[in-house]
């Protein structure tokens, strides 16, 4: 049987910038809208988590047999991150995990090679995540253009929404966009080249697969075609015979080029509507081109989706614009302030998996508290049974016991405080957590609060991960309201630097 789409989900961070308070910074001519841009906590890997974590809502995320994770902007140059986004997820060890790196076709290449090895047996169901947060040098127009976001698709043989018809890739050498591994920022070549390449590349890749598949591409549903630019898939679209309104608006003007994740969630923006037998295309680009032909099986289960999931609606709906461009520079570290450095043990990170990146408690068989991190002994005055704990997977939501706000964080004094929040953890267990993605003077006790993945510090020249926890991102009314316009309106209040 083919492999198809069986889910899929998204993270867009909280913080958008406007662009026209980047114009503003460096006195350029302003362009319209804005762009999702990560925390400071934040990097490609935590945003692949929340991508990952709303995929599997619902899901045994023990039933997947490999994680393919796609990026240009990984943590690691030597080491996979899917290993750790696989860990965070608490999934098996028993699976394939693979990194696609160095191309902006990443992502459209990682659900190639899981299609193939579906459909050869290898495996039954894969999850592929795509994330990017590209770095932009200050006062470029790549500044404008780069946004941060993830988004990812189950891949299965098994319970299709939608079908993997066919798939054609191309490669070609190019000169831009790059970045070496001592670069700080990606490069760019002079003049019209990489406009030249890209419309070489798709459009070639488009012909092809009209050619292998018989798909009349006048007829197609939907375009998802990369584009570095707003403009850029209707021209390459309407120069291959698609109809303009089949091409998808790929989210420029409210989320930037958001990278290997752009076509991803440009296909997840597009379910809202959807019909049965509708043709899809996805074009990815990065140093030549894939096209990958899909066709949806049941109009009405991919709308189940759309409501269960986070997706592209509920994030950019709860996003907010960050109140002054310097809060912007600040999380990148552009002003490259020497962070400070905790000492860590990269073998207690190992050794302590379980409850650092898996979130895992203990349960005591004797009177059944739930606790953690992992004792040996109960804490319960009336129990206090040694060694009769068993392992149990905390949930990742709970109510505010206690809090306090501190203005000290990894050295620092930030002038706004952080939440440190003692959280009830839904179904059992108390966990001391730092909030992020909030207002200090909003937080109160009782507040309800979700677990989210974040990069808390760089101790032993590793990238040290752990929970924070944050308010639910919610929006107010239906999930299946037509508005996905991010509040971009009245300044965010501020948050902390460190957080």
């Amino acid at each position: 049987m083919k492999a198809g789409i069986v889910s899929y989900g998204a993270y867009i961070p909280k913080s958008l910038v406007r662009r026209e308070d980047i114009a503003k910074a460096w006195d350029f001519p302003s362009i319209p809208g804005t762009k999702a841009v990560a925390n400071a906590d934040e990097d490609s890997l935590t945003m692949a988590v929340e991508a990952g974590a709303d995929c599997l809502k619902g899901i045994d995320e023990k039933t997947v047999d490999g994680v393919f994770f796609a990026s240009t902007t990984s943590p690691f140059v030597e080491k996979t991150a899917s290993s750790i986004i696989a860990k965070a997820l608490d999934m098996r060890e028993d699976l394939i995990t693979i990194d696609f790196t160095n191309s902006l076709k990443g992502g459209t290449s990682a659900l190639i090679s899981a299609t193939d090895m579906i459909e050869a047996g290898k495996a039954k169901t894969i999850l592929i995540i795509a994330s990017d947060m590209r770095n932009p040098e200050p006062a470029t127009m790549y500044e404008y253009a780069f946004g941060d976001a993830a988004a990812a698709l189950l891949v299965s043989s098994e319970n299709r929404v939608m079908e993997i018809v066919d798939h054609v890739s191309r490669t070609e050498d190019l000169i831009g966009p790059w970045r070496r591994a001592q670069d700080d920022f990606v490069r760019q070549c002079a003049g019209k080249y990489d406009d030249l390449a890209l419309a070489n590349n798709v459009s070639k890749v488009i012909k092809a697969i009209a050619a292998k598949s018989g798909v009349d591409l006048g007829k197609l549903g939907k375009a998802c075609i990369y584009g570095g630019d707003p403009r850029a898939p209707a021209k390459l679209g309407k120069a291959a015979g698609i109809p303009p309104k089949a091409v998808c608006d790929i989210l420029f003007q409210i989320l930037g080029n958001t990278g290997t994740a752009q076509v991803f969630m440009t296909l997840i923006a597009s379910l809202k509507k959807v019909k049965d037998d509708e043709q899809i295309l996805l074009v990815g680009y990065g140093d030549g081109a894939d096209a990958i032909l899909m066709k949806v099986l049941d109009k009405q289960k991919t709308k189940d989706l759309k409501r269960s999931r986070r997706g592209y609606m509920i994030n950019s709906a709860t996003a907010e614009a960050v109140d002054v461009y310097t809060k912007y520079i600040t999380y990148r570290n552009a002003l490259k302030k020497e962070p400070f450095k905790r000492r860590t043990s990269t073998v207690s990170n190992h050794r302590e998996g379980s409850f650092i990146l898996r979130m895992h408690g203990v349960r005591c068989k004797a009177c059944g508290m739930v606790q953690y991190p992992m004792w040996r002994s109960c804490i319960e005055p009336k129990c206090q049974a040694t060694d009769q704990m068993e392992e149990v997977k905390l949930q990742k939501r709970g109510k505010i016991f206690t809090l306090i706000l501190d203005h000290l964080e990894g050295g620092n004094y930030c002038e706004t405080p952080i939440p440190r929040c003692v959280i009830d953890l839904d179904g059992g267990g108390r966990i001391l957590l730092n909030m992020t993605d909030c207002v200090p003077k909003e937080v109160k006790i009782g507040m309800e609060v979700e677990m989210t993945f974040r990069k808390v510090h760089d101790g032993g020249e590793f990238p040290n991960y752990y929970f924070k926890c944050r308010p639910v991102r919610e929006r107010a009314g239906s999930e299946d309201d037509e508005g996905t316009a991010p509040n971009t309106g009245a300044p965010a209040a501020a948050m902390p630097e460190a957080m």
